[in-house]
């Protein structure tokens, strides 16, 4: 596919995607979407990318939400909007599932479908002047593609009923004290410090963090027992792998592993 509204591009492990339209505050419209699910298919499937960046072209937002021309291109199309939507979630979906981690460097606004986007990634790096909100309760409706869901477990049932229901915007020192992102940075450090937690990242196991964040994930939907018994299963995959005995024997030698991903 030719990307117009995306810039991707690819440093050693690292892909970065960069959200490419800042005349609109990089608000997402339908090609948008379509543009990032068929890039984050690829990444999946690159084996030559182990983690992903992913931000906002400018200085003044991440992603302020859904394009408003596209909402009142589609409003009183039912079918249209609902693909749309659909398109949205199951992007969203293979994000947090991508099997590698992500990296989102937020640099402005991330309002709406931007905060929800964020939310599906594997870590969140700021600037000190971020907003983040949903304000889909204002106009009538209320943010459904997975804020429910993936902000309750982040950060809690009484801080995401908060968010959800009043609507209004938090700013980055309310984001870091609730759990809602990791770091907070200037402005001017922002993609350097998110490039180099990307690198770290890169030089590690895929093998170990694919089965680490999977164990993780699984936290939400088992019991304690269930859950120590999945992460047993996937520790005994993990040190049959390649990249655990080339871990042992960098070890052993003092140096660095190379570690293949088997």
């Amino acid at each position: 596919m030719d990307y117009k509204n995306i810039i991707y591009e690819t440093k050693d492990l690292v892909g970065k995607v960069v959200i490419n339209r800042p005349q609109v505050l990089n608000a997402i419209d339908y090609r948008t979407i379509v543009e990032l699910k068929d890039l984050l298919s690829n990444i999946q499937k690159d084996s030559q990318i182990r983690v992903v960046v992913i931000t906002g072209a400018g200085e003044k937002s991440f992603i302020v939400g859904a394009d408003q021309g596209e909402l009142k291109k589609h409003g009183h199309n039912t079918k249209e909007a609902e693909e749309f939507v659909r398109y949205c979630r199951e992007t969203l979906s293979l994000l947090e599932n991508l099997g590698k981690p992500s990296v989102c460097a937020i640099n402005g606004y991330a309002f709406g479908l931007g905060l929800q986007l964020a939310l599906a990634c594997t870590f969140r790096i700021v600037s000190t002047h971020a907003k983040f909100g949903l304000p889909e309760i204002n106009i009538g409706f209320f943010p459904s593609m997975g804020a429910t869901q993936r902000l309750t477990r982040l950060v809690g049932e009484a801080k995401a009923t908060e968010m959800i229901l009043i609507g209004e915007p938090i700013d980055a020192e309310e984001a870091f004290r609730i759990g809602l992102v990791h770091k907070r940075v200037s402005s001017s450090e922002l993609m350097e410090h998110s490039e180099k937690l990307a690198e770290n990242l890169a030089g590690k196991s895929p093998v170990a963090m694919r089965l680490a964040m999977d164990a993780i994930k699984h936290e939400k939907t088992m019991s304690i027992e269930d859950g120590l018994n999945y992460e047993a299963k996937l520790s005994d995959i993990c040190l049959e792998s390649e990249d655990a005995k080339e871990g042992m024997l960098a070890l052993i030698e003092k140096r660095k592993p190379v570690y293949k991903g088997k």
